[in-house]
């Protein structure tokens, strides 16, 4: 099943609502990652504005571990109140079908709130790599089978699974070479210790617009708003490639319906905020925000969606 993009504008009348009804008490929001990473920035923006429209202190958590498990059971195992949430990316529904080290599985032990926003991925070579487009990169492989090398977070990563499926899908080898996180893979690219990397754009464009490296094109199907002078991967060398990278907000199953709803209002409230587009512009982001049922199908679609990458690339935890 290929992924499908499920976006819903919220009416702007259920968004200009005065602050929603306080919670039982402080709401925690578990990141499952280092703090000062991508994904705990935005937490920490948007925990700082959710506050004041809930009515109650609203924390961050970083708990990192095992490539985000630990995070995630900390919130699947929570009391279903409303005041434990986990803020993940789309690692989250990478796991169902890649990771049989977990005690949970987030399709059932997770109940989705709202997605948050989306980011391609930036497609990007070290400076001395002799191709200028997707397509002359797929011929250099082709010419030099398993001598080109690619970098990555590590073995199952977003990246990885991305790149993995990039040499899948255009018949190419490639070795894959992986890392303890972005930064070490970027300094390796911009030495062309690797040749290759696929990049959150958010933080990739500053390494791009420095000239320490080069980018040669976006993940999405479409061309990203905030780079609309690279093409696709798709549209530069391999037609239909098409992959994002997505932020969602999600709380323990079984939390009921009518706290999930009001953790759905004041989010998509705070994201439709003054100054919240501009934000997120200046990372590289497009806030894309859901009602529950809607974020639920789109997340179920991405688990699917992963899964056939999974298999396609045959990568494996082991």
């Amino acid at each position: 099943m290929t992924s499908r993009r499920i976006v819903l504008a919220a009416p702007l009348a259920a968004l200009a609502m005065p602050a929603i009804a306080q919670t039982r008490g402080p709401v925690r929001i578990i990141v499952p990652f280092v703090p000062g990473g991508n994904t705990d920035l935005v937490a920490r923006n948007i925990a700082e504005k959710l506050g004041p429209v809930l009515g109650t202190q609203v924390v961050v958590e970083n708990r990192s571990g095992a490539g985000g498990a630990v995070g995630t059971e900390a919130v699947a195992r929570a009391t279903p109140d409303g005041t434990t949430m986990l803020f993940h990316t789309c690692a989250v529904a990478i796991e169902p079908s890649l990771r049989r080290d977990i005690s949970y599985d987030a399709r059932r032990d997770l109940t989705p709130v709202t997605q948050i926003a989306e980011t391609p991925f930036l497609f990007m070579v070290s400076n001395p790599t002799q191709a200028r487009t997707v397509r002359e990169l797929i011929d250099l492989a082709k010419a030099r089978p398993g001598r080109l090398n690619y970098g990555t977070a590590g073995t199952g990563s977003s990246g990885h699974l991305a790149l993995a499926d990039f040499c899948v899908q255009a018949g190419i080898q490639m070795t894959h070479v992986p890392y303890r996180g972005a930064a070490p893979y970027l300094l390796a690219l911009s030495t062309d210790e690797v040749q290759l990397v696929m990049d959150p754009a958010s933080t990739a464009k500053p390494l791009a617009d420095s000239g320490r490296i080069r980018g040669l094109a976006t993940s999405t199907a479409e061309r990203a708003p905030a780079w609309p002078e690279l093409p696709t991967i798709s549209e530069s060398g391999l037609p239909g490639f098409a992959v994002n990278i997505w932020h969602g907000l999600f709380a323990p199953a079984n939390t009921p319906a009518a706290i999930t709803a009001r953790l759905n209002a004041a989010v998509r409230q705070v994201m439709a905020g003054d100054g919240m587009r501009q934000w997120a512009d200046g990372l590289g982001f497009r806030i894309v925000t859901q009602e529950p049922e809607p974020f639920r199908a789109f997340f179920l679609d991405q688990v699917e969606h992963w899964a056939g990458i999974v298999r396609r690339t045959g990568v494996t935890m082991e």
